[in-house]
């Protein structure tokens, strides 16, 4: 079997421009830190639950309060003794 030897001029490589190699490294990063950026992004979102559901049974402790008062007020004049069991009601809800 008979070889040939073949010369290819190939042209020079270009040397990498400054920006795309910054790009790159910048996706390499970024890639390579997805997994742990979601975990985090995952973790904060739960906290951000957790703090608002908090803040809803509180507002909805303090709207209840507020109806059981201005229900104690109302009783007040025709009913005193219910409206003091009102009252010691909201005070037990609230401390």
């Amino acid at each position: 079997m008979s070889t040939r030897q073949i010369n290819v001029l190939v042209p020079p490589s270009r040397p990498v421009p400054p920006g795309a190699a910054l790009a790159a490294a910048a996706a390499v990063a970024l890639h390579r830190s997805a997994g742990r950026l979601a975990v985090e992004v995952a973790r904060w979102l739960n906290a951000m639950r957790a703090r608002a559901a908090i803040k809803r049974v509180a507002r909805r402790d303090a709207r209840d309060r507020d109806e059981v008062l201005a229900m104690a007020r109302r009783y007040s004049a025709s009913q005193p003794e219910f409206a003091k069991d009102l009252l010691a009601a909201a005070a037990r809800g609230h401390s």
